[in-house]
């Protein structure tokens, strides 16, 4: 079988036919996401090299041209522009939005709680039944005050449908997006809802910078086959990703390894390096569950067994942080909190990755009264 037929074979038996695959879901014996099923990408790992990006897998067919469906090539757009210099300015802080809500006023206290940060990365959560969409989450955390970076899944939208978010996060002024494939449906509490992927997270990379936005990408340097990751994250730079945000990958040498291996591949594309923020034994937990996340070594058992866990969660944060920025080619944090039980809404979670910012510009060490303020801009 030629290597082309081979790479259609392994996207034809992916659950998310991906072409430029494999998702960061694939697990350390080399199992998909989806339950009983082999990854088709990293059981061929040597076919992975011959991957290259190319436009024919984001044109448009030739009848969409005339007709004016399309997505048009787009200038620049002024937010992009902006978040791009201060991309290239580095010491970026970001952050996930812990908040599991559909209430837009939640949303926007979380927002004006973030907004002092470089920007808030307001993805789409696995299984989460009731979401706010991509453009009227941003609407509601930017008229708030923060920063955004709009994750666009592929898991619940087609081509059509992922375009016309694009357009509407680029006509609203999003700083940026944040293109990722998305997890299964059949991993997450929602197995019987039905998938789409009909694109995977590298080709929408392509069509957010054909509409004119800045492009983030996430890569999972943790997930098998490692020695591929860094490459996958060139193709996806190839493509038009500007910005990494690489997941929870383990200790500080397996970020110093990872970002070796993407500087060996001649990519440039700047790094922002996950950092845990753990406010509870129960939140440690389930972050350690998701897949392809790696804590570091020995952090679960050091925070929880602290007299006060949040208080341990951040002082562990602004350590970890610290040591990360000094990586080469790492140019800031990612601030990964996950909500617990005690935390319906999530904002206690919201303030303890703006305390950990906090603490982490200002370069002091946390202490258990410190409050939960705005970051410096």
């Amino acid at each position: 079988m030629t290597v082309q037929l081979r790479l259609r074979d392994a996207s034809r038996r992916c659950p998310k036919r991906m072409v430029y695959g494999p998702c960061g879901g694939v697990g350390a014996d080399g199992g998909c996401e989806v339950p009983g099923i082999r990854c088709s990408f990293a059981a061929d790992p040597d076919l992975l090299h011959t991957l290259d990006v190319s436009a024919a897998d984001v044109a448009a067919p030739e009848s969409a041209e005339p007709s004016g469906d399309a997505l048009p090539l787009s200038p620049r757009r002024t937010a992009a522009a902006a978040f791009a210099t201060r991309v290239s300015e580095g010491l970026l802080v970001t952050a996930d939005l812990p908040v599991r809500s559909a209430d837009a006023g939640v949303l926007a206290e979380a927002g004006a709680r973030l907004a002092g940060l470089t920007a808030v990365i307001a993805g789409e959560p696995p299984g989460l039944r009731a979401s706010l969409s991509p453009t009227h989450k941003a609407l509601v955390l930017g008229g708030a005050g923060a920063t955004v970076i709009a994750g666009i899944t592929c898991r619940d939208r087609n081509r059509v449908a992922i375009e016309g978010e694009l357009a509407a996060l680029a006509d609203l002024g999003v700083a940026g997006v944040l293109a990722v494939t998305g997890d299964h449906p059949a991993s997450t509490a929602l197995p019987h809802a039905q998938p789409v992927f009909d694109l995977d997270s590298t080709r929408v990379a392509a069509l957010a910078r054909r509409a004119g936005l800045f492009v983030a990408v996430a890569e999972q340097p943790a997930a098998p086959p490692i020695d591929y990751r860094p490459v996958r994250l060139a193709l996806k730079a190839r493509a038009g990703a500007e910005l990494a945000i690489l997941n929870l990958c383990g200790d500080l040498s397996d970020l110093v390894r990872f970002a070796g291996a993407l500087a060996a591949t001649g990519a440039a594309i700047p790094l922002v390096a996950s950092v845990p923020v753990i406010t509870s034994r129960s939140a440690a937990l389930r972050l350690a569950a998701l897949p392809g996340v790696r804590l570091p070594s020995g952090l679960v058992t050091a925070v929880t067994a602290a007299a006060a866990v949040d208080d341990a969660g951040v002082h562990a944060a602004v350590a970890a942080a610290r040591e990360a920025l000094t990586v080469p080619g790492v140019v800031g944090v990612h601030l990964s909190a996950v909500v617990d039980e005690a935390d319906p809404t999530g904002l206690a979670a919201v303030d303890a990755i703006v305390r950990t910012a906090t603490l982490l510009r200002a370069g002091r060490a946390p202490s258990s009264d410190a409050t939960a303020t705005g970051a410096a801009a």
